[in-house]
């Protein structure tokens, strides 16, 4: 029977898609071409050969080949819509700086479409296809299902929920069986496979799950064993990682998608060094002003708390008289929100020009300088001061678990409104918890509509 992780499978699969690509592609040149002058086929062969390389890449990284695995199914359309919209976005900033000659957008459009098309009809009926298999218990692995508890139990209820996975339960056996009844049980027995399923209260107990897998070892049966560690901890997520030659488990808080956090890195090159490059445009004129109107330095700078409690120095334009972080303590009893932050709205430190430059967000340019250096991101949450950072009570330091951003979700939700600072990391942590590039989009372009109605800086 085929294995979920045949790579013959997965190569043969990854081959089909490449030669839809290319009768995409064949096809929407044959539809252009009688509505719009093209070139030869030849000239677009960077078009066909970037946006399928771009696509080879995600699809991969996303198991999209992998059809045999239990879980393939699960969001098949919206990891396609995925793939194909990440691919495309590249695929197009390439062709971006290519000639005219080689390039043609309404090419490029009608292509991409298509392979959509052609490659979401193919996953479908692989997808119908192979349920309808595995329902008909065909293409199946028997297994044993091994243990007792709430784990054992929902992973046989999955298994019996889910024919489509085709994993099929031949027999249970509970912890209370002697190894030698056991290793009698799958010499007489079509095993293909053993689910340990074992409660982590019984590690006080006598039970020892060793001679078990060793008989398993010894008698060629592979052996899953189910770590019940899920249920120790609330919400974070638990991932296997191979670690200095041992097997590991590592569990997060934030979704660790590679290919999410490479865009969002790349997303903050570009935009740093296009804020860069306005920094140094009006930073002549800023400087001036700063230095005219009140004595001290052009940039303020100070310590900032980043991610995992990472110290860096952060930059903006002076907003305040010099002797501001002096004459902090003294207006302690006038802040006007809750917890571990500190903000006034009338604060009296700040300089008539850094009062424009703040209500206009112009102060932050700076920072663009942190993002390019990769101690800030564009979205984030806002960076603590180590003073504020040790006044946290314990489920605040999750809100440094990520790194800090020039601007997040408490900034476009009416951060004038929130003055709880417990309601500030409730929104920082539901950042966290559905972040996506996608979110870090929406909330840049709610900041330019924040910033134009020039709600909320202060």
């Amino acid at each position: 029977m085929l294995k979920e992780h045949s790579s013959f499978v997965k190569q043969l699969i990854a081959a089909t898609d490449c030669v839809l690509i290319t009768a995409a592609f064949s096809l929407a040149y044959w539809v252009v071409r009688h509505f719009r002058q093209l070139s030869a086929p030849p000239d677009y062969w960077f078009m066909l050969v970037g946006f399928m390389g771009f696509y080879l890449y995600f699809a991969w990284t996303r198991h999209l080949f992998s059809i045999l695995h239990f879980s393939w199914m699960k969001g098949l359309l919206g990891r396609v819509s995925v793939i194909f919209l990440s691919a495309g976005v590249l695929g197009a900033s390439i062709l971006y700086m290519m000639p005219d000659r080689f390039n043609s957008r309404t090419l490029y459009i009608v292509f991409a479409f298509l392979s959509f098309a052609l490659i979401s009809t193919e996953k479908f009926v692989l997808k119908e296809g192979f349920a309808q298999i595995r329902r008909n218990n065909r293409n199946t692995t028997p297994i044993i299902l091994f243990g007792r508890g709430r784990l054992a139990a929902q992973v046989n209820k999955q298994i019996n929920t889910h024919p489509e996975w085709g994993l099929r339960v031949v027999g249970k056996l509970d912890l209370g069986i002697a190894p030698s009844a056991f290793e009698e049980v799958l010499k007489n027995s079509y095993v293909e496979e053993v689910f340990f399923c074992v409660p982590r209260s019984l590690s006080r107990e006598t039970f020892k799950i060793d001679p078990y897998l060793q008989i398993c070892e010894e008698m060629g049966r592979p052996a899953r064993v189910f770590m019940n560690l899920s249920s120790a901890t609330h919400f974070a997520r638990w991932e296997y990682h191979p670690f200095m030659g041992q097997p590991t488990f590592i569990s997060h808080t934030v979704e660790l998608d590679p290919d999410q956090l490479l865009f969002k890195r790349i997303f903050d090159i570009i935009g740093g060094s296009v804020g860069f490059l306005i920094l140094v445009a009006l930073y002549p004129v800023l400087a001036l002003a700063i230095k005219v109107t009140s004595r001290g330095p052009v940039f303020f700078k100070q310590v900032r708390v980043g991610k995992h409690g990472k110290r860096f120095v952060i930059y903006k334009f002076r907003s305040m008289y010099a002797d501001a972080e002096r004459r902090r303590k003294e207006l302690e009893d006038k802040n006007e929100l809750q917890g571990a932050v500190f903000k006034i709205k009338d604060d009296p430190r700040i300089t008539p020009v850094g009062r424009i430059l703040r209500r206009l967000s112009l102060d932050e340019l700076p920072q663009f300088i942190n993002v390019v250096k990769g101690e800030m991101s564009l979205v984030g949450t806002r960076p603590p001061t180590p003073d504020e950072v040790s006044a946290y009570e314990k489920w605040h330091h999750r809100r440094i678990s990520i790194r800090p951003g020039m601007t997040g979700q408490w900034q476009v939700s009416g951060r004038n409104r929130v003055e709880d600072f417990d309601e500030i990391v409730k929104l920082d942590l539901q950042y966290i918890d559905s972040w996506s590039i996608w979110l870090d989009i929406a909330i840049i372009f709610k900041t330019l509509a924040v910033l134009f109605h020039r709600d909320g800086a202060y």
